[in-house]
């Protein structure tokens, strides 16, 4: 599948879980968008600077990331610190910035496709995507989904903050891209939100 589809929505509602099954079931590759802000805000964290300037992403076509010749493990950036710098950095213009230029340097690295999840992807990243997605959930479905995930480190309260802050942020808020699927998976499984995208795929 040599096809861009994006999938936005807040945070638990099982992006990852869905893009993951369609790179698998299409041969395709899957980015998280959001992997990149929590990079930043590791650097940013251990060189005590906030400094855009010199922020040189590179992502290369195993989906490696490099920031600054820095490559960081996950277990080094899905923790709470991490949780909660990352979405500040994320208001700031600058940063955004130089994620959307990676996303879009990277997707023209990619023979079979990307499948891509974050806040902004089909409303500002991608947004002549083949397939624009939004995902969503009721909160407290995603609340106890976003504890397991994060070994319990992220609230119901984190997550509210986070919405707020993803909503109501004046760079690249997080809105419901025109032309999207919108699906509430609050009471449906990821096997029936996959047959529901698999469906819309078979029109393109």
């Amino acid at each position: 599948m040599n096809y861009i589809v994006t999938i936005d929505g807040p945070s638990g509602v099982g992006k990852t879980s869905l893009g993951s099954l369609l790179a698998q079931e299409y041969n395709s590759n899957f980015f998280s968008s959001g992997k990149l802000y929590r990079i930043i805000a590791k650097y940013f964290i251990e060189h005590s600077t906030s400094d855009t300037s010199s922020l040189q992403i590179e992502i290369n076509e195993e989906l490696q990331i490099t920031l600054n010749s820095y490559s960081y493990a996950d277990s080094d950036l899905y923790i709470k610190n991490i949780n909660s710098k990352s979405s500040e950095i994320a208001k700031i213009k600058e940063v955004r910035q130089i994620v959307s230029e990676s996303l879009i340097n990277l997707s023209k690295k990619l023979s079979n496709g990307l499948i891509i999840e974050g806040r902004d992807m089909g409303s500002i990243v991608f947004p002549n995507a083949d397939l624009k997605i939004y995902l969503d959930a009721d909160i407290e479905v995603r609340s106890k989904r976003r504890l397991k995930q994060s070994n319990d480190s992220e609230t119901k309260e984190d997550l509210l903050k986070r919405d707020d802050n993803d909503k109501n942020r004046s760079e690249s808020p997080l809105i419901i891209p025109d032309d999207a699927l919108y699906i509430d998976n609050s009471d449906i499984n990821m096997d029936e939100v996959l047959d529901l995208v698999k469906e819309k795929l078979k029109l393109l």
